[in-house]
């Protein structure tokens, strides 16, 4: 057996139980839940069918029942399905990178890893599709296909890093094909919209502490019992992400929708009517801001100083101030367009008439976001740049003044 069909099995095997690993994730607190009430008429079988259809929005794909189509995927639930696929996808490439040569792992990760994993998770979400049969919520026609999103995302994050001696060589190929400074702002700008997303989480959770009592009030209604309640509280946590999103959107300025009509901006917040979910508590009353609540706007733009000045420390640019305020700028970009994909994921219908839309403008989002951190990426870029102009301009006059001294002495 060749080293590609090798891997290729192997990668097979470990894209089911990495699949396996993630429909764990759901159906272990789906039990819990049934387990928890025993009032209840429904089966275990129930509980798992519906697990499974959530395991198949966490993938971002949609699910519906009885006439109600649900399109928002809990990006928390996403990203913790990349982490727990990252896992065995790191343990697959760790194993196969070993047993051939730099010169053989191009293709064995091309034609054996890649696709394998791939196919191998699709597979098990093929059979976990066959579980929704006859339940209450099922997933849509192109759920199946569609969970490759999470596969593809983990090798992502582990193959394209072209910084790493041990990335393929095709990979390294598509940025030696660009300038020296694109693999260090490639993951600069991941970097970047880790810190972007960060700030939007701080910002929704500091919502949901301010609003704790409402929140809890809410929370007491339902009259869950502790099992039961953890489970919701849990189902929050994962749309915290959404949340994440959602004041990103709120601090770059256009701001964000949580029913159709509704809109919460730094111009106005008009929620509306809204749903009995605790968290949704931490949504700001009705008011009219004033113009100065814009500022919020400054919190991006000192994201992108930050941006710049992560690229300012990794690189060194001899003096090539057209080369530093490109690779700013592409580092800004790439932090503004993670957003725009998370954002766009986050998006989408929880119901019917009011909740059919919920989320941000995605193309409103990524502008305003590659404005205010491009902007202040390239003014922490244009500052350093003059710095060192000055600089090298004081220590040239130096030069001057001793050698005219020198000339002059006897």
């Amino acid at each position: 057996m060749s080293a590609t069909s090798r891997a290729r099995s192997a990668a097979i095997r470990l894209g089911v139980l990495a699949a396996i690993g993630t429909w764990a994730v759901v159906i272990l607190p789906a039990l819990v839940g049934w387990l928890a009430a025993p009032e209840g008429s429904l089966g275990w079988f129930s509980a798992v069918q519906v697990g499974t259809a959530i395991w198949f929005a966490g993938h971002g794909q949609s699910i519906g029942g009885s006439g109600v189509t649900i399109s928002l995927t809990p990006v928390g639930l996403f990203l913790l399905f990349v982490y727990v696929t990252t896992r065995w996808g790191r343990r697959l490439i760790g194993t196969e990178r070993a047993r051939v040569s730099r010169l053989e792992w191009a293709r064995v990760a091309k034609f054996g890893v890649v696709p394998g994993f791939v196919i191998g998770y699709i597979g098990a979400a093929a059979v976990f599709s066959l579980l929704t049969l006859g339940g209450t919520v099922t997933p849509g026609v192109a759920a199946v296909p569609g969970t490759a999103l999470v596969p593809v995302a983990a090798l992502g994050y582990l193959l394209v890093r072209p910084g790493e001696p041990d990335a393929p060589g095709v990979v390294r190929g598509w940025f030696r094909r660009g300038p020296a400074w694109l693999s260090s702002a490639w993951g600069i700008g991941w970097r970047g919209a880790a810190l972007l997303f960060g700030v939007g989480l701080a910002v929704a959770v500091i919502r949901i502490l301010v609003s704790l009592g409402e929140v809890l009030r809410i929370h007491e209604e339902y009259g869950l019992n502790m099992a039961a309640g953890a489970i919701v509280v849990l189902a929050q946590v994962l749309l915290l992400g959404n949340a994440a999103t959602w004041a990103l959107a709120f601090l770059a300025g256009p701001g964000f929708s949580i029913a159709v009509g509704s809109v919460i901006s730094p111009a106005a917040a008009h929620p509306g009517l809204m749903p009995l979910v605790p968290v949704l508590a931490g949504l700001p009353d009705e008011a009219d801001y004033p113009t100065a609540m814009y500022a919020v706007v400054l919190i991006p733009f000192l994201c992108g100083v930050v941006i710049g000045r992560w690229v300012d420390r990794e690189l060194e640019f001899f003096g090539n101030t057209r080369a530093r305020l490109l690779a700013t700028s592409v580092s800004g970009a790439i932090a503004a367009g993670a957003i725009g994909l998370l954002t766009a994921l986050g998006n989408g219908s929880i119901g019917v008439e009011r909740l059919a839309a919920v989320g941000a403008s995605v193309p409103l989002v990524v502008g305003a976001l590659l404005v205010e951190v491009v902007a202040g990426g390239l003014l922490w870029a244009g500052w350093r740049a003059w710095q060192e102009r000055g600089g090298t301009a004081a220590v040239t006059a130096t030069r001057t003044a001793g050698g005219s001294r020198s000339g002059s002495a006897p």
